[in-house]
């Protein structure tokens, strides 16, 4: 993982005090994604309107066996700037570095004719399976290429002071900064809709745009576009005689019922094993060759940890994937929330009242105090709901896996810290700047950190700092396999043809909802947050899946959701935790409503940070 920064600047201008400042704030930024290595690089293109180019990269040592620095700058005069990890259509050694493969491969190709470039160019892009943004000059055709893959994994944002315009600087960058910030230049994400392309060779500067387009869409120029790795959802419908029976209608849906197995189909039986072979192989890839950077005792790879339904996989299928002497991170955060607890004591309060009168009435004298006997305790401000879950699902992987040294690292945030590091995480998180994005972000912002407690077999606490630079994320999931309350919703509203409709609409936008944010959000600490629901090849397994195999909404809460996961965390050996619905991150975390004021509260924030 890395970050990376580009501009091209007019040759004969005069830098701008704008351009200058939000330069140097840029490559601040940046350089936290990469603090193994930082570099600068600058060229020049001397026909048509002249320009000079600027490459800075900062590197994150991730791959192979030495630091390898960034810009990747060829004699020929091409430079690569790289943020990505190619797990499979490049061949990519253990000992090897990815971005220096990807420039040898981009090299070979080099002497093709201008006009024939870009399609050479597109064919290698084409074969990568991985995350990815990146920056790349053509220098004998002057040229730059420019994009993210199809499902949006890493943060690409951009300034572009509008087409044919030389004077004005553009520039691409992994991180930006807050739009309140009235004295740098406005940043936007870069759509993950395809590659572009600009021409430098001339004065009118215009952007060509080679889409994602699957198999089934039109292509009228099929040689000029990137195509997806996967198809659309599978629209096929299932009959009566394909479904198990479902259950009686009376069962609540927000109850969990870890009681209810539906039966398995041979169709169903056979997506399990499917299952559990792809994510095993994407977890696989993921998770082998990472450098070891630190003290040998210390975590390679930590997870996202909730306790939920998919981070409970990803931990059971990495343990079949590290070494068994090695340790993995469990990181789980909760948050002190002053609403939550302000409402639990009056709940409390309300219970411990009628107690009393209950106790008056049976003529009885005892002392209902232990009811909040331990509203003191400072544990209690951080037992959150994903605290509770955390605790069981680490159990039942200690169950299955008695030989892996599981560190459970409780991340408590206070609510002074939380305040104080509000502003920041604003900026890291734009351009988007909702209040459900800032509580999503600041739970995985301090879940990333990794600064935590952990307890000792003697039950004893002790501080813990997670060095783990890879953190697995089960993102993805509830987007394929129906996790959400909104599914739940379509299909009672449209039936099976509504949900699939809201399954397809989840994988077309979850690169503008989820995945950049969080990219910048969990680099931000130095570390890469990997996504194996959202390895190409499972992707292409579960949407080519009829519908009900992944999710069965006749059935309630914890059964119908994720039926497909369910069923393979059985498989694992899990039981109780098979029966976990989903629960947004800012809800079992508690970083939902922690004040009253909301919404406002963000601008203020933000325009505290900038005048100070």
């Amino acid at each position: 993982m890395c970050g990376i920064l580009f501009s091209i600047q007019d040759s004969h201008g005069t830098l701008t005090d704008e351009y200058s400042r939000t330069w140097a704030t840029l490559q601040e930024l940046n350089s936290r994604r990469g603090p193994s290595a930082q570099d600068t690089h600058t060229a020049h293109v001397t026909q048509g309107q002249e320009a000079t180019l600027t490459f800075y990269g900062a590197v994150l040592h991730l791959r192979g066996d030495t630091v390898c620095r960034q810009p990747h700058v060829a004699q020929s005069g091409n430079v690569l700037l790289w943020n990505g990890e190619i797990f499979d259509g490049i061949a990519v050694d253990q000992h090897e570095n990815d971005g220096e493969v990807l420039m040898a491969k981009l090299e070979s190709i080099s002497e093709e004719p201008s006009s024939d470039y870009p399609k050479a160019f597109l064919s290698i892009m084409d074969k990568i399976e991985g995350p990815y943004a990146f920056l790349y000059f053509h220098a004998s055709s002057k040229r730059i290429f420019f994009g993210r893959d199809c499902l949006g994994r890493r943060s690409l944002l951009w300034h572009r002071s509008g087409e044919g315009n030389m004077n004005l600087p553009f520039i691409l960058t992994s991180v930006g900064y807050s739009l309140f910030r009235s004295n740098l230049l406005p940043l936007d994400e870069v759509p993950a809709d395809g590659i572009y392309s600009m021409s430098l060779d001339s004065k009118e500067r215009t952007l060509t745009h080679y889409p994602w387009l699957s198999a089934l869409e039109d292509q009228p120029e099929a040689s000029l576009c990137m195509h997806l790795p996967f198809g659309r959802v599978n629209t096929t419908l299932p009959t009566e005689d394909q479904l198990p029976p479902a259950f009686a209608t009376d069962l609540k849906f927000d109850q969990a019922h870890p009681e209810i197995v539906p039966a398995m189909t041979d169709d169903m039986k056979h997506a399990v094993s499917q299952l559990i072979e792809i994510l095993g192989d994407s977890v696989r890839r993921r998770v082998q060759d990472i450098p070891r950077t630190g003290m040998p005792h210390d975590a390679r790879v930590g997870i996202l940890f909730s306790g939920g339904l998919d981070c409970l996989c990803l931990a059971a299928l990495a343990d079949r994937f590290l070494p068994k002497g090695e340790a993995i991170d469990l990181l789980n955060v909760g948050f002190e929330n002053p609403r939550s607890e302000k409402a639990k004591a009056a709940e409390e309060a309300l219970a411990l009242k009628r107690l009393k009168k209950l106790q008056l009435a049976n003529g009885s004298h005892g002392s209902p105090s232990t009811l909040d006997a331990s509203n003191g305790n400072a544990a209690k401000k951080f037992s959150v709901p994903d605290r509770i879950t955390g605790y069981e699902s680490l159990k039942e992987l200690q169950r299955i896996a008695p030989n892996r040294h599981w560190n459970f690292v409780e991340v408590n945030v206070p609510f002074e810290e939380a305040t104080a590091q509000r502003s920041e995480i604003l900026e890291r998180i734009a351009p988007l700047d909702t209040v459900m994005d800032l509580s999503i972000a600041m739970a995985f912002w301090f879940a990333s950190r990794g600064v935590g407690q952990i307890k000792m077999e003697n039950g004893e606490t002790v501080p813990y700092i997670s060095q783990a630079k890879v953190l697995l994320s089960g993102l993805g999931a509830d987007e394929q396999l129906g996790g959400y309350s909104r599914h739940k919703d379509q299909f009672a509203a449209g039936g099976w043809e509504g949900l699939i409709h809201e399954l397809q609409l989840d994988l077309d936008r979850i690169s503008t909802r989820n995945l950049g944010r969080d990219d910048r959000i969990i680099s931000d600490h130095g570390k890469e947050a990997r996504y194996p629901f959202l390895g190409a090849h499972v992707v292409a397994l579960l949407s080519s899946l009829r519908v009900d195999l992944k999710v069965d909404l006749r059935y309630p809460r914890g059964v119908g959701e994720k039926i497909l996961l369910r069923h393979m965390a059985r498989d694992l050996g899990f039981v109780r935790s098979s029966s976990h619905w989903k629960r947004a991150v800012q809800f079992g975390a508690r970083t939902a409503k922690m004040t009253e004021s909301g919404r406002s509260e963000i601008g203020q924030a933000v325009v505290n940070r900038s005048s100070s």
